[in-house]
């Protein structure tokens, strides 16, 4: 049974690991941080779906049995996640690394326009380019953590693997040439963001493969491979997207992700590689 546009419209805006690609290309001077006191962040109007949630830095997030409570897993890996990212990136690219440290951390219930400068980057974890900040939206990643199973902390590194990606790309002035790009080619850019999602997941494995915490856990590489096969655009929507997920998904199907997140885990630590703009087919 064919979907409504509304339905399908819906689909596309639940992003698994987005970014925020037609933000506005500047970030403010003063970033806030997660480990950063939760009474120093920006103000955000009052409304439910994107009022921040209370933060806590990542020496108090966990218990001094070092488990973490049930409530606070999802926040445990996400502060993992982004504090070995920032400094497995810092130590890859060198010269930038400040900028590396340059991200903000929200947990938000959902993630609303006022998050991205009126933007909707949907409800998971999402980059916004103009103000530095990963969102990562509680509701969906609980539920997407769910639907991953016993492969759930694998699969939510990865999505901040991803956006620690975006970041990556937004120093480097990606986000900058991909609206130019778009500009010149408005036919192409779906292509083109996909292209620059792709981009995003090569990263994230450029990451996985350069960190002491993650390269040699076999199982755990292995786990992220199991998320990454029913990550594509032809699930994210759903059965009718399968036929269109080709012209219509900006993500890249199952095995356009992990073929590209497996570049970057075979770079050899050089980010590179992960040249999908450049590549005949994506």
């Amino acid at each position: 049974m064919r979907r409504s546009a509304r339905v399908r419209k819906t689909a596309m805006a639940t992003v698994i690991g987005a970014a925020a690609v037609l933000a506005p290309a500047f970030h403010h001077g003063s970033s806030v941080r997660a480990e950063e006191s939760p009474g120093h962040r920006h103000a955000f109007p009052k409304e439910v779906a994107g009022a921040p949630e209370p933060m806590q830095g990542p020496a108090l997030l966990a218990e001094e049995s070092g488990v973490p409570p049930r409530g606070q897993r999802l926040r445990a890996i996400v502060a993992r996640a982004l504090d070995d990212s920032v400094a497995t990136w810092k130590r890859i690219i060198g010269q930038q690394s400040d900028e590396v440290a340059d991200v903000s951390l929200r947990f938000v219930t959902r993630l609303g326009p006022a998050n991205c400068y009126g933007l909707y980057a949907g409800e998971g974890p999402a980059y916004c380019s103009g103000n530095r900040t990963v969102f990562v939206g509680t509701h969906e990643a609980n539920r997407l953590m769910a639907r991953f199973g016993p492969h759930g902390e694998a699969g939510i590194t990865f999505l901040i693997g991803h956006e620690m990606g975006h970041h990556i790309q937004n120093i480097y002035g990606r986000f900058h040439l991909l609206h130019r790009i778009i500009a010149r080619m408005p036919g192409a850019r779906t292509d083109l963001v996909r292209r620059f999602e792709l981009e995003a997941d090569c990263y994230a494995g450029v990451w996985i493969q350069a960190s002491p915490a993650w390269a040699r856990s076999a199982r755990f590489r292995s786990d992220l491979l199991t998320v990454l096969a029913g990550m594509g655009d032809e699930s994210i929507l759903g059965q009718e997207g399968a036929e269109n997920a080709q012209t219509q998904g900006l993500h890249g199907t199952s095995e356009q992700r992990t073929r590209w997140f497996v570049r970057g885990t075979t770079s050899g630590g050089d980010w590179r590689a992960c040249n999908v703009f450049s590549a005949t087919t994506p």
